[in-house]
């Protein structure tokens, strides 16, 4: 029978998903991956951005020796409620049409995008490839991936360039998560969400402490006192003068400043080990990836072992 050497159909492979992602860099230049838009491109459906992806381990391949860091965002509250805070804010912007005069309806592959800082902004992300004989390869490309905008009611009351009358042109505008705004009050070219985030909450004062005065000479408070040394003085001194302050700096958050990345691994590549260097695995929320190469020259292959999951074949989590 022609069935009869097969597996069981209780075996049979569930709906393969490329999880192996591959990547041509260019040496000496910083550059970002996107894993969901890697994710769409290869395996031809739609994969969201806002997610938390988890690589399972990461090989570079490279023809000199060399060092290749590999940054995500802070894996912290802060990055997820201020990417939260600018998906509702996109919703309900975009929410504003949903009304049967404009009859406007969401596009199919809707989503938030945001890029991991404003290098990445201008730089934009890689296109993942598939190999060819003689170490060739081939990239892919979507047909559309567009980064979200923003645009903004608030015209501010400013001035033309003659300052004779009022610009109340829309101000349009990307978002980034890492860094400061860029741009200005009137032409905003790309804002910072946890810097955004930051601006809009409140913080602990600092003056938020028991400094009550208190006099350490009262009878009452010296019944227990039995020393000489003034044992119980001491302690109310401590207690009145330590720790009444947040253990972080509450002005600034983690995120606001480009240098808040989150570094996940450094692959060296070198002659004894055939050039091939390899890392363990890692979480990276938003599915963002930055690429920092040190000391190299030429191109190299970073290759990204995702892992397995529910999410159409691959494991992610909400934000």
């Amino acid at each position: 029978m022609a069935n009869a050497n097969l597996p069981a159909k209780k075996y049979k492979k569930s709906n393969p998903t490329q999880i192996r992602l591959s990547f041509e860099c260019s040496g000496g230049t910083t550059q970002f991956i996107d894993i969901a838009r890697a994710l769409s491109v290869i395996n031809r459906k739609f994969y969201r951005q806002g997610v938390y992806y988890y690589v399972n381990s990461v090989e570079v391949y490279n023809n000199e020796s060399g060092v290749i860091d590999l940054h995500t965002l802070p894996d912290t509250w802060v990055t997820k409620n201020s990417w939260n805070r600018g998906f509702q804010l996109f919703q309900k912007m975009n929410a504003m049409t949903n009304t049967p005069i404009s009859g406007v309806v969401r596009p199919k592959y809707h989503d938030f995008k945001v890029y991991f800082n404003q290098t990445h902004q201008q730089r934009g992300s890689l296109n993942p490839v598939m190999s060819t004989i003689n170490n060739g390869s081939a990239g892919y490309a979507p047909d559309e991936w567009d980064y979200s905008r923003f645009v903004s009611a608030d015209s501010d009351g400013d001035l033309n360039q003659d300052n004779d009358a009022l610009n109340q042109e829309a101000d349009d505008f990307y978002v980034h998560m890492l860094g400061g705004h860029q741009g200005s009050s009137d032409n905003w070219t790309s804002v910072g969400l946890i810097k955004s985030y930051a601006e809009s909450r409140t913080t602990v004062p600092s003056d938020d402490n028991i400094d009550n005065v208190v006099d350490v000479t009262d009878p009452l408070l010296n019944i227990f006192d039995f020393s000489s040394e003034e044992q119980l003085n001491d302690i109310i001194e401590n207690l009145i003068n330590d720790n009444d302050q947040p253990p972080y700096d509450q002005n600034a958050y983690v995120g606001e400043l480009s240098t808040s990345m989150q570094h996940v691994a450094r692959i060296g590549t070198e002659q004894g080990v055939g050039r091939i260097g390899r890392a363990a695995g890692f979480c990276v929320p938003m599915g963002l990836l930055c690429v920092d190469p040190w000391d190299v020259s030429t191109g190299y292959r970073l290759v990204l072992n995702l892992a397995p999951g529910t999410y159409h074949g691959v494991y992610a989590e909400r934000a």
